[in-house]
């Protein structure tokens, strides 16, 4: 009996230790000690549901122990414990929900038939940052000419372009009545505001580019926009890719849908249309007025003129 009176306690320690291993997960992978993937899927998602499902147990038997103990034992204890597990496992639905209701993909452009490429420096950058990194893909070819998708029967025959049309609908080319210079600076200042890293810009081809670094685990996604020059302005497209994980959890297309919403303000701000105003046509009295009082100034300028002086 002694020892289950320690239940609630023995499960509070190893709630606290259970969070101090998501945050080893977390802060071990975003400064590069772990690698990411392992960190979240075997650490986190793997392991974690394991050590929360041990803690909920203790914590369980713990508040029962407490409860029917007489006097009664350290309850509270064994519910903050139980929060812990609960919290996980919630987290862990919501992370579920999110996976079913977007593509399962982790590339997005704005155009899908003519998509904004990365510079050479970029894909540099991508295949140097470690092993796994993702292939950035033709859109238009089936998904299943790459490892993530090559055993998935589902959609092994489907293409990114489709699953990007279905799942993001509203995701277009931005269209705007600025010069394309305008354009590349409102989203160099866009990314640098939110604190993209590397952003670099090359206004010969109309590519502004950089990495946006997530702050759990320190997930990389790269992103590229390219500014075209139209008949009534520019044209803006952009793409953003996952370095590692199929599944973006739409994080890409909403950092895609941000930044264009950002560009469109920062434009209106700081680079606004030229607007000549027209004055009203005046009526003929206005006009008569007009003509008089310029009449009467002249005729006094006239007589000044004249006279060179007061009367003596």
């Amino acid at each position: 009996m002694n020892i289950l009176k320690i239940t609630p306690r023995l499960a509070l320690l190893l709630a606290i230790l259970l969070l101090v291993w998501f945050a080893i997960a977390m802060f071990g992978a975003k400064l590069g000690a772990i690698d990411k993937l392992f960190a979240f899927g075997k650490m986190t998602i793997q392991w974690g549901m394991i050590g929360a499902g041990v803690v909920a147990v203790l914590s369980i038997v713990g508040l029962i122990v407490a409860l029917i103990s007489k006097p009664k034992g350290n309850w509270l204890a064994a519910l903050l414990a139980l929060l812990v597990p609960l919290g996980f496992a919630g987290g862990l639905m919501g992370l579920q929900s999110t996976a079913a209701s977007v593509p399962f993909i982790y590339d997005i452009t704005t155009n899908t038939a003519d998509a904004p490429q990365y510079s050479a420096a970029m894909v540099k950058a991508r295949a140097d940052s470690g092993e796994g990194v993702n292939e950035l893909l033709d859109f238009n070819a089936p998904l299943g000419n790459y490892d993530n998708w090559a055993e998935n029967a589902e959609l092994k025959g489907v293409t990114a372009a489709q699953l990007i049309a279905d799942g993001y609908p509203n995701l277009k080319t931005l269209t705007i009545d600025r010069a394309p210079s305008d354009a590349i600076t409102a989203i160099k200042d866009a990314m640098e505001m939110r604190g993209f890293e590397n952003v670099t810009v090359d206004e010969d081809v109309g590519i502004v580019e950089g990495t946006s670094v997530v702050f759990w685990y320190g997930f990389e996604d790269d992103v590229v926009a390219r500014v075209r020059a139209t008949e009534t302005g520019s044209s803006v497209d952009f793409r953003s890719t996952s370095r590692v994980g199929t599944s973006d959890l739409g994080v890409n297309a909403e950092r895609i849908a941000d930044l264009s919403k950002a560009v469109e303000d920062r434009l209106a701000e700081d680079f606004p249309k030229m607007e000549v105003e027209v004055p009203a046509m005046l009526d003929e009295g206005d006009k008569e007025g007009n003509v008089e009082e310029e009449a009467a100034t002249d005729a006094s300028a006239g007589n000044e003129g004249v006279g060179g002086g007061p009367a003596t």
